[in-house]
């Protein structure tokens, strides 16, 4: 058997070392999404009822600022168009 190229050799480490970012990317994800949704789901009935109390109107604004920051937080690019780069 002839030896293997060393480019070979560094394409595969490159290759195993990709997905293992990938696969750290997909675990994160799912742990991080679930709550994420929790915490939005949770949020609704406030958000529904907020505006309509005294003073809601800007608690409500406050509590969907937090969940876009959390959202852009988990986002791939952490929050960062690349279409604007």
């Amino acid at each position: 058997m002839p030896p293997v190229p060393l480019s070979l050799v560094s394409l595969v480490v490159r290759a195993a070392a990709r997905w293992g970012d990938a696969l750290r990317a997909v675990a994160v994800a799912a742990l991080l999404v679930p709550a994420l949704l929790l915490v939005t789901v949770a949020s609704l009935p406030a958000l529904a009822l907020l505006p309509f109390w005294p003073a809601g109107g800007a608690r409500a604004e406050r509590i969907v600022r937090q969940l876009i920051c959390w959202t852009r937080a988990l986002s791939p690019m952490g929050g960062h168009d690349r279409s604007r780069s």
